[in-house]
């Protein structure tokens, strides 16, 4: 099975007067919702995006168990958004984008992607990064075209134009990655605010000299202020490793801190102390033999100086 260790921050950057940026991080859930819309209206669509999205996984028994009822889930939290600018015309217009993963079964290492937007969740596994998700985005669509490169599209006077947001419609395309999970496996969940200040040979310096995830967290949003911030930023991190499952250890014992601990781990699972062995018939019998003949030999020289 897996457990997890988290990393988390959000920062307004260096030009914004607000953060309508939201993330969750929560037992088996990690997601980062990217806001937008005036009056506080992106910071409200980000909000119900990622509340709605816990609200789901808590209630749930074992929580979001499969590819569908991540989709679902995500499709739910588009409505609420949808329904919430229907009922407050001054939220009309309001979206947000959202990114993340759920893991669907701890005990089968199994994970599932979601993604609406341009937010992205990235894998560092054996030493590489890969972009999990795909942006929506229009110029992303550029670069899938070949009218531009992705590090032209970094800086393009187009690069907020977002082709696929929740909560505009009363329906979303959600697009889902299922994945088994590896030991080591490194998930990176950010804003644009990140990656529209950094590219991905930055980000991979920075995970290389991360100390844990915290810490990780810590540097690529520093890293986004440093290269302008001109946007919000938000990044969680979630390290990934592989334990015993706890289900076949005869007794197992819980250990370690509690989930919400800054350790951040959820479960450790200590296996039971070795059965102490027992000597065998044989051994019991060898042993009384060499004490039998040992006290004849005391009994012998005892007589022996006795008769002298």
């Amino acid at each position: 099975m897996i457990r997890a260790r988290v990393g988390a921050r959000t920062d307004v950057g260096r030009i914004r007067d607000g953060n309508e940026d939201s993330f969750v991080a929560i037992d088996g859930l990690y997601f980062v919702a990217d806001g937008m819309g005036g009056h506080s209206a992106g910071e409200v669509a980000s909000a119900i995006a990622v509340g709605t999205l816990s609200d789901l996984h808590t209630s749930a028994d074992g929580g979001l168990a499969d590819e569908d009822q991540v989709a679902d889930a995500v499709s739910t939290a588009n409505l609420a958004i949808f329904m919430e600018a229907i009922d407050d015309p001054s939220k009309a217009g309001m979206g947000t984008t959202l990114t993340g993963l759920v893991v669907t079964d701890a005990s089968s290492n199994k994970i599932v992607v979601a993604n609406v937007g341009d937010s992205r969740t990235y894998l560092w596994r054996h030493g590489e990064l890969r972009q999990v998700t795909k942006d929506h985005s229009h110029v992303q669509s550029l670069v899938d075209r070949g009218a531009i490169t992705r590090a032209e599209a970094r800086v393009h006077f187009q690069r907020n134009i977002v082709l696929r947001a929740m909560g505009i419609e009363s329906y979303v395309d959600v697009d889902t990655f299922p994945l088994d999970v590896e030991d080591g496996d490194r998930f990176i969940m950010c804003s644009d605010g990140l990656v529209d200040e950094a590219a991905d040979d930055e980000i991979e310096v920075e995970i290389r000299e991360a100390t844990d995830v915290q810490d990780l967290a810590d540097r690529l949003v520093n890293l986004a202020n440093r290269n302008g911030g001109r946007d919000n930023i938000t990044v969680v991190v979630v390290d990934f490793e592989t334990v015993v499952d706890f289900e076949t250890v005869d007794a197992p014992v819980v250990v370690g801190p509690e989930p919400d601990d800054e350790d951040g781990y959820t479960i450790i699972c200590a296996l039971p102390a070795p059965e102490t062995s027992r000597p065998s018939h044989w051994f019991a019998v060898g042993a009384w033999s060499m004490f039998v003949l040992s006290a004849a030999i005391a009994i012998t020289v005892v007589v022996s100086a006795l008769v002298s």
